[in-house]
């Protein structure tokens, strides 16, 4: 019977570790110039969230495919609104020369802050 209680706190703590841990911002590789240049450029504060008031932070895994497009392999958000926003946005970009390597995975941290949207 111990060894069931056991075995259920940890798999109770593993699970949660787990689920708390999507929440946290990722340690981010550095970004190349020019991807974060066209990611900047063509990323802005959704008007229906400025509406809203919606405000939150939306962390990803990004990479360049060979095609040259972002493909967003994993994301977790704030806000689920900004996160649908984001990979939308996101999965529609093509980068010309990004100055990485195709499928080199980067992290990504999106703010929507209403006191910082200029």
């Amino acid at each position: 019977m111990k060894k069931i209680v056991v075995v259920l706190v940890a798999l109770v703590f593993a699970l949660t570790t787990t689920v708390e841990a999507k929440k946290l911002p990722a340690v981010a590789a550095k970004l190349p110039v020019q991807l974060k240049g066209v990611i900047t450029e063509n990323l802005s504060y959704p008007s229906g969230a400025l509406n809203q008031y919606l405000e939150g932070d939306v962390w990803m895994k990004i990479c360049v495919t060979d095609e040259s497009k972002i493909k967003v392999i994993d994301l977790s958000s704030t806000n689920p609104e900004l996160g649908v926003y984001v990979k939308k946005e996101l999965s529609s970009l093509y980068v010309d020369n990004p100055g990485c390597k195709a499928g080199q995975v980067y992290y990504l941290k999106v703010k929507f802050d209403l006191t910082n949207k200029d």
